[in-house]
């Protein structure tokens, strides 16, 4: 489920609103931890949808979590398979599963710097869902600390110029392998999102509440096909619990699409200076039906992509092929479906339900 949701019109917003604040604080008290089993046969491996392959024997290094439980990692090869020189890269997450960030940030380990064929070494830039273009300021405030602090800055820097408490995302120590990976590599961080109030004005109005050239720019004026498009309220209406009729969530869907044209167009953006790309967004961003990736190819048709959804194991599902998103065929919906344990977490319907009774 995605933390951050806007409605089609002002009574979906209000609910929205109200749901996202009552998450919100529940996360602040309760925060997810790993299973109590912390096993999985498929835990730690990443299963390549188009050869129908593992490409991990799952005998990688184990990394300690807060919890103290550990999740076994790909091994060295993965980075070249997941990390191809020249692309723009799509990790997937549950937002609030520090397991799934704890493995991303072992994969940022394994990226490699490109060297360019000029004087100026390529380095890949890190774009960020969980950082709008309206925490710019915080974004220019760390990296001016970050080059005259008499120390190398460090993720609890990123995340106070960020400030993060009040973003509405899961606390900071969910997040916080991710992130100090991502400071310490010395790459450029990216804010992914578009500005909030934007965000919410196109939720509660539709596409006219952008400027039709930024519409047209970022592909929003070209519809999604009708499948797709279902498929996409489908989804809103699931991870509302079924709780509103998938009819209500038609500017939802319009700001759904905003956020990954724009995640798109940051990525296109810094592809040439940078060389590589990776981009950090929930699994719904990064599919390569609707998400992302579609807005990148009607832009540029020939750019690589490479799409990796992350997602939690089952107990007693082990096979990889009953794992990942799937477009409105059956199709894989990702290049690669990496596996993570679970965290555990009460019933955000359940959350959602009590809240409307109130």
């Amino acid at each position: 489920m995605e933390y951050e949701r806007e409605g089609n019109g002002e009574a979906i917003l209000k609910l929205t609103t109200s749901i996202v604040a009552a998450l919100a604080g529940w996360l602040m008290l309760a925060l997810p931890v790993l299973a109590e089993t912390p096993t999985h046969p498929l835990a730690g491996k990443i299963f390549d949808t188009r050869s129908g392959k593992l490409l991990s024997t799952n005998a990688g290094q184990a990394i300690e979590l807060p919890t103290h439980n550990s999740v076994r990692l790909p091994n060295s090869e993965i980075g070249h398979a997941i990390f191809p020189r020249d692309a723009i890269t799509l990790l997937g997450e549950v937002h609030d599963n520090p397991n799934i960030h704890a493995m991303r940030a072992h994969l940022i380990r394994r990226m490699s710097p490109f060297t360019g064929t000029g004087t100026s070494p390529l380095t890949q830039a890190l774009v960020f869902e969980h950082i709008s273009a309206d925490q710019q300021p915080g974004l220019d405030q760390f990296n001016a600390f970050n080059k005259e602090a008499r120390r190398l800055a460090t993720a609890g820097d990123l995340f106070r110029f960020l400030n993060w408490e009040k973003s509405g995302w899961p606390p900071q120590k969910v997040f916080s392998r991710l992130f100090h990976e991502a400071v310490d590599s010395r790459r450029p961080i990216l804010a992914g999102n578009p500005p909030k109030e934007l965000t919410r004005n196109v939720a509660k109005q539709g596409l006219v509440a952008l400027d039709p050239a930024v519409a047209s720019r970022l592909g929003l004026d070209k519809p999604l096909a009708p499948d797709l498009q279902d498929d996409l309220l489908g989804e809103l209406e699931a991870s509302h619990c079924g709780l509103m009729p998938k009819t209500a969530f038609g500017n939802m869907g319009v700001a759904q699409r905003y956020r990954d044209a724009n995640m798109a167009d940051v990525a296109l953006k810094a592809a040439a200076p940078h060389g590589n790309v990776v981009i950090f967004a929930g699994n719904g961003h990064v599919r390569t039906d609707r998400g992302i990736p579609w807005y990148i190819r009607q832009r540029a048709p020939n750019q690589k992509i490479i799409s990796v959804a992350f997602v939690e194991t089952e107990a007693g599902k082990t096979d990889p092929t009953a794992y990942g998103p799937r477009d409105p065929a059956g199709k894989p919906a990702a290049d690669y479906v990496a596996f993570a344990l679970p965290a555990t977490r009460e019933d955000p319907c359940e959350q959602m339900r009590n809240q409307m009774k109130k």
